[in-house]
């Protein structure tokens, strides 16, 4: 007797959905992109990359990283001299620079040729050149940038994956004003 009930359950159930030509309403799932998707993925991202550093530095103990108000780490390894002036905006620094992920990976390095640029008026991660403008000739600085300071949602080429956190190690070798 059950087995008849459950039997029949199931018949009447398959013939409403095989008699209607109407489809079932599916839920939109396919909404277009908005700006508060936009600010739900950026926070999930920046969230993700704080628990990442926090990890890190837990793990690097040894780091007396300072963070300023824009989510730059940074920690000045090894002081020039304190007569020579900061670096500031429209200088033209010239830089060694290693840069890897969080996983000890490098990804880019300068070699006997330095990296030079425009302080503030160049396409470098904006990371690295607020980081430059505490610095002093012959400072050299640990750096910690998140994706958004550094290469952001896309990376750069084959060296740099998307929604990379940085470590960068950076010595400003010279100035000029």
């Amino acid at each position: 007797m059950r087995i008849t009930v459950v039997i029949l359950i199931c018949l009447i159930c398959s013939c409403r959905n095989e008699g209607s030509n109407e489809k079932a309403p599916v839920k939109d799932t396919d909404k277009s992109w908005s700006n508060e998707h936009s600010v739900d993925f950026n926070q999930e991202v920046h969230n993700r990359e704080e628990i990442d550093i926090k990890i890190y530095l837990e793990h690097h103990k040894e780091l007396q990283m300072t963070e300023t108000n824009t989510g730059l780490r940074y920690q000045i390894v090894q002081k020039g001299s304190e007569e020579r002036p900061l670096a500031k905006e429209g200088d033209f620094v010239s830089v060694h620079l290693k840069i890897g992920l969080l996983s000890g990976r490098v990804c880019y390095e300068t070699d006997s040729i330095p990296d030079e640029f425009i302080l503030g008026k160049s396409d470098r991660a904006s990371g690295l050149q607020e980081a430059l403008k505490m610095m002093r000739v012959d400072d050299f600085a640990r750096l910690i940038l998140p994706s958004y300071m550094a290469h952001g949602l896309l990376g750069n080429s084959e060296n740099i994956p998307p929604q990379s956190v940085l470590v960068v190690d950076v010595e400003l070798l010279n100035l000029q004003r």
